[in-house]
């Protein structure tokens, strides 16, 4: 019924060429970035149950929807989590506080299809984030636009920016917790995870999306706090669970016997032409 994932559905995926090689090569200059991993949800080894957890932020979820987007790290430390449907399926992911500190303040994106191992914020190789990042004081902390970036005409690197106006606007990240975003990895391998819905925060210490139905394919989810970032009130650390079951649909009788309908038709038509 359910598998471990693979990188499949990606709307947008490719290998960068010789250009994309060489602008690999100059960012290897700066300081390597810490990179984002998955926690297996469908895996019975790694998610026994399917319920796993993490230690995260009170607001790493919150910024994903300003416009300045967030930190992918500030998630679950760069965790996400996946799972992979064989079929359609109704599905149900239940994010929750187990200390129930009232702290957290949970919510979660989910999203059609899967970033590419190691992918990272603010590569250079990412063809649709063309700023680049600034080292000091900290990794992510924010970034430079690109000076001649407006949405519309390629910056230094050949690039244009589909998601974000890098001109005008100083991204913490690429962390987009209500619409499509891209990240990529030092390889050059690059995706869109595709937005599909999301749930919370409420204020409370548990948030889910019941009986939701999805199509066959892979999933990332996003979770984190949903509090507003403040410097005085941010809070990291903090214990959160993810639990993910799902129930395929089966397929209606009336399809099997529209099928059958169909394939006695042409049975009996190649026996009158017989």
């Amino acid at each position: 019924m359910l598998t471990k994932g693979g990188y499949m559905i990606l709307k947008k995926q490719t290998k960068l060429g010789l250009s994309g090689l060489a602008i690999l090569l100059a960012g290897l200059a700066n300081p390597a970035a810490a990179h984002v991993s998955y926690i297996d949800l469908s895996s019975t080894v790694m998610s026994p149950g399917g319920v796993n957890g993490g230690s995260f932020s009170n607001y790493g979820w919150a910024e994903g929807t300003t416009t300045t987007l967030g930190d992918s790290h500030s998630l679950a430390g760069g965790d996400f989590f996946k799972f992979h449907l064989d079929q359609a399926s109704n599905v149900t992911i239940v994010y929750s506080d187990p200390t129930n500190t009232g702290l957290l303040n949970p919510a979660f994106s989910l999203y059609n299809g899967l970033f590419a191992d190691e992918a990272h914020d603010d590569t250079t190789v990412d063809p649709l984030n063309p700023s680049h990042l600034v080292l000091s004081p900290t990794p992510h902390a924010e970034k430079t636009t690109s000076p001649i970036d407006n949405g519309v005409t390629t910056d230094y690197l050949a690039h244009v920016s589909v998601f974000r106006d890098t001109a005008n606007i100083t991204f913490k990240g690429q962390f987009d917790a209500l619409h499509s975003w891209s990240m990529a990895n030092n390889s050059g391998d690059w995706s869109v995870a595709e937005y599909v819905t999301h749930v919370g925060p409420t204020g409370g210490n548990s948030v889910a999306l019941n009986n939701y139905l999805l199509q066959a394919g892979d999933y990332t989810i996003a979770a984190a706090g949903g509090t507003a970032f403040n410097a005085l009130t941010n809070v990291t650390g903090l214990a959160g669970t993810v639990a993910f079951s799902a129930s395929p649909v089966p397929v209606p009788a009336s399809i099997w016997f529209f099928g059958s309908a169909i394939l006695g038709f042409i049975a009996n038509r190649k026996q009158r032409q017989a």
